[in-house]
């Protein structure tokens, strides 16, 4: 069916173009439009299943639009709601998609998003090592930044390609290729030097193998899972010790692992800032609107939860809340169902979940593979609770 067949190609070419926002609106957002409207075109369902994502995404930005009107007149904040709402769209249609035709679209987006990863990384290896005149755009302040515009979301950004690679690794076969793929994004986590992602790496990665451990019934699959462990912390020691060699590297690894000047210490450090919200928050239950706390302190809040309620007010940043945690029990009961995609989905559960842990440090409401994980936990969720009701049998627990 041509309808379909445009649809997986929209898919893989957005999700390659997903790395590359210098400009903007950046490439990506006009593909999104045009994958939308092959949603459309292929007559892809709404799946009732995903309505409270749609729910609470619109009760958000609703109250935001409440917060918004008392500042019209700023261009910023309505950009601000605008994009909101856009990245709200997206997630919504990630679920759908991923909610129909699981497993081939989950190929797609697998084949894509590392692929998109690798030239993200090259790029950034290209232009912090200065290897070729004029990709230094690629890096910031030391740090490789790829086409992103800050080094926190280029390393978030290839966490779950990373994760996708070595659950491939665990419960198929370890081919060249993908190691070879795993090792390069592994070098563009360490050179982006950003702690969130580090620490999400390191929460999520036992974490992920742990629970696919737990739930696999082949003693085969566990057996390799432990000798992965094994190999893979003598390898990345290795590309570690490699790189310290290297001394900007060295110098830059630690410098980032102690306590930078932004964290704490000073008025407009991080955790005075979050101290500012709350007070803001109290004393606007509306919300202050898009930009206002940054106009009055000089930064933002560095904390999404606080950020949503400065942003759009108490109802649109509880029903923010609502929608993580919702997300988080959905995603958790439904990857210990045996499923064809189960392992798929626990590898981007818990990178959505340690997402979360980091949103509390960083504002994450605006990164794009933010909604793409929401979109596909709500739509691996609901193709799990579809599989179920196609067996007629109850759910398969992996787990008792």
């Amino acid at each position: 069916m041509l309808a379909d067949r445009l649809l997986i190609a929209l898919l893989y070419i957005a999700i390659l173009s997903s790395f590359f926002v210098f400009v903007q609106p950046a490439p990506y957002e006009y593909l999104m439009v045009l994958l939308g409207g092959a949603c459309l075109w292929a007559r892809v369902p709404l799946d009732r299943k995903i309505l409270p994502l749609v729910v609470f995404l619109f009760i958000r930005d609703a109250s935001g639009a409440v917060s918004v009107s008392e500042i019209l007149h700023r261009d910023d904040s309505l950009r601000f709601l605008a994009t909101s709402f856009y990245l709200g769209l997206t997630a919504i249609v990630f679920a759908c998609i991923f909610a129909q035709d699981t497993m081939r679209r989950l190929a797609t987006l697998r084949s894509a998003y590392v692929f998109s990863a690798i030239i993200a990384t090259m790029l950034s290896v290209l232009g912090y090592f200065q290897l070729l005149p004029g990709l230094e755009i690629f890096t910031l302040n030391d740090r490789a930044v790829a086409g992103f515009k800050d080094p926190n979301v280029l390393g978030v950004f290839l966490i779950l390609p990373f994760f996708l690679l070595i659950e491939g690794f665990v419960v198929d076969k370890m081919r060249l290729g993908n190691i070879i793929a795993a090792v390069i994004i592994f070098i563009g986590l360490l050179l982006a030097y950003s702690r969130a992602a580090w620490g999400s790496v390191a929460l999520g990665l036992p974490m992920m193998l742990w629970l696919i451990f737990i739930t696999q019934r082949s003693a085969e699959t566990r057996k390799r899972i432990v000798i992965f462990v094994i190999v893979g912390v003598v390898i990345a020691t290795v590309i570690t010790a490699l790189l310290l060699s290297i001394d900007v590297v060295n110098k830059m690894l630690t410098a980032r692992f102690g306590l930078q000047s932004y964290d704490s210490g000073s008025v407009g450090s991080r955790f005075n800032l979050q101290a500012n919200s709350l007070k803001e928050i109290l004393a606007h239950p509306n919300g202050m609107g898009p930009w206002e706390f940054n106009n009055l302190y000089g930064m933002v809040s560095h904390n999404t939860f606080l950020g949503t309620m400065l942003n759009h007010g108490w109802i649109g940043g509880f029903s923010y809340l609502a929608l993580v945690l919702t997300t988080l029990a959905v995603g958790l009961r439904s990857m210990l169902v045996r499923t064809p995609w189960q392992t798929v989905l626990i590898a981007t559960y818990v990178t959505y979940f340690a997402l979360t842990l980091e949103a509390l440090v960083v504002d994450t409401d605006h990164w794009r593979h933010h909604y793409l994980l929401l979109g596909m936990v709500w739509g691996l969720s609901a193709a799990t609770i579809n599989e179920v009701r196609r067996r007629r049998t109850p759910p398969a627990y992996a787990v008792a």
